[in-house]
């Protein structure tokens, strides 16, 4: 069965990313400056979240795969990504497209083995992949071979030094697209601990608040669970969420990923 995107078990995008860097590490390239995707083609086998498993990297004729510039599956028991030659080519001489979709491919094979082994046929379109509306991003097959594609082709150290995306694309060399998803994505992460303080300066002024009201003031809580100590003490505080139990401060919660 094959389709432009399936539902998987979700992933925050920062766990996403430790699955690429761990892959980087398994293969020996976690210092890379560039890594080159096509010496996987003598691979034999490859770490996934579920252990290692047998792998093969090919290359199709282009008639084979008129639509598709890549695809991953899982036959003769192991997980196979066919490519076509044109790709290959592509690669080889350093295009970022052709790099970053054998990237993505090996994103579906280290992260939704089950899938594949359900029988699902991972394909990326060559004129992109419709998104399926229903599918959060965090749960997306799509959008987690996407993050895990930027993160496997980029030293993470090499490129938080680079003052543009642009720089980063032709350093990595992957697609400007994924650059920019990349380079925003770190520019976020710097601008956390800022945020975090922020909230906890909400967090101090909530408490302050409930400890000055009388004790019969009753509080709503929200028909959700706090995911910290599990009990439904949630409360709106703003724009932000905060649990009466434990102290928990939430901002709204983004592609599976919950800022605390």
């Amino acid at each position: 069965m094959s389709t432009d995107d399936f539902e998987v078990d979700p992933l925050r995008d920062l766990e996403v990313r430790e699955h690429a860097k761990t892959l980087r590490r398994s293969l020996g390239w976690a210092n890379a400056e560039r890594v080159d995707p096509l010496l996987l083609e003598t691979a034999t086998e490859i770490w996934t979240v579920r252990g290692k498993q047998p792998f093969s990297l090919e290359f199709a004729s282009d008639a084979e795969m008129p639509g598709d510039s890549g695809l991953t599956v899982y036959e003769r028991s192991k997980i196979v990504v066919k490519l076509p030659r044109r790709l290959r080519h592509r690669a080889f001489m350093g295009d970022g497209y052709s790099r970053y979709t054998i990237a993505h491919e090996l994103g579906h094979t280290v992260l939704h083995v089950d899938k594949l082994m359900e029988g699902a046929a991972l394909p990326r379109r060559s004129v992109g992949n419709v998104a399926v509306p229903w599918i959060p991003k965090f749960k997306s097959a799509e959008h987690q071979a996407m993050v895990f594609a930027g993160a496997f082709l980029i030293n993470d150290d090499t490129a938080r030094a680079l003052s543009s995306a642009d720089e980063v694309s032709v350093q990595a060399g992957l697609s400007l697209t994924a650059a920019r998803i990349y380079f925003e994505q770190v520019q976020e992460e710097l601008a956390r601990p800022a945020a975090a303080a922020r909230v906890r300066k909400i967090a101090d002024e909530v408490r302050a608040a409930l400890a000055s009201k009388p004790a019969s003031s009753q509080v709503s809580f929200l028909n959700e669970v706090c995911s910290c100590c599990g009990q439904q003490k949630l409360f709106p505080v703003g724009h932000k969420f905060m649990c009466q139990a434990c102290d928990t401060v939430y901002d709204r919660f983004q592609d599976g990923d919950e800022v605390q």
